[in-house]
């Protein structure tokens, strides 16, 4: 895995290869470096968490498939709301070859698989991606802190059920978040204090 960290514009960028075989999880700057690290493999596809522009830049510098949730499509057109206002996204509609992933959504890696968990509450059309006990979680969960929910398609009642959500996934499942450090999940069941608090507003 490569991780290309995050700068004043842009969110962190990962890449997953197994065998000859790559994923580019929201791929937003550094296209040179994302080149040099694949190698000569496979792009298999692009794996988005969601479509806010500091999250999607480089979309269309690929050719291949590009994986996100049908609630979130429209987004990567509505400038208004999807950050590059008073800016234009630099991709077209039609050079995109867009697919759309659910909850429960497998893609297959080498030998194993990727898994898509819709997390609505960030945008309606959050997802994270679980591969090999790493959990790549966008915006929609950090360390100590949570995605923002006050964002056009954004809910804090959605949030709260996707971070409950999160929270059941094994302790030693590593936390990769659009922004910051890294995590686990057993860190944020302990420290996380929105979990906490909702964790206990949900027992009573």
């Amino acid at each position: 895995m490569k991780t290309f960290k995050e700068n004043k514009i842009f969110a962190h960028s990962f890449l997953l290869c197994r065998f000859d075989v790559c994923y580019l999880i929201d791929p937003s700057h550094d296209l040179e470096s994302i080149i040099e690290a694949l190698e000569g493999r496979k792009l298999e596809g692009i794996l988005l968490t969601h479509a806010h522009m500091d999250h999607v830049e480089l979309i269309h510098m690929f050719d291949c498939p590009i994986y996100m949730h049908l609630d979130d499509a429209h987004l990567l057109f509505e400038d208004q709301y999807n950050g590059y206002h008073p800016n234009k996204h630099p991709y077209m509609r039609k050079a995109l070859k867009l697919k759309y992933v659910a909850d429960g959504t497998k893609l297959a890696m080498g030998d194993g698989f990727i898994e898509v968990i819709h997390t609505p509450g960030h945008t309606k059309g959050s997802v994270c991606y679980l591969y090999d006990s790493k959990l790549f979680a966008g915006d929609t969960l950090f360390r100590e802190s949570v995605g923002r929910h006050d964002l056009y398609s954004g809910s804090l009642v959605e949030l709260r059920k996707s971070i409950i959500k999160l929270m059941k996934l094994p302790g030693q499942t590593k936390v990769y978040p659009g922004h910051d450090e890294n995590t686990t999940i057993r860190y944020e069941q302990k420290h996380n204090p929105y979990y906490i608090k909702w964790a206990k507003q949900q027992k009573k």
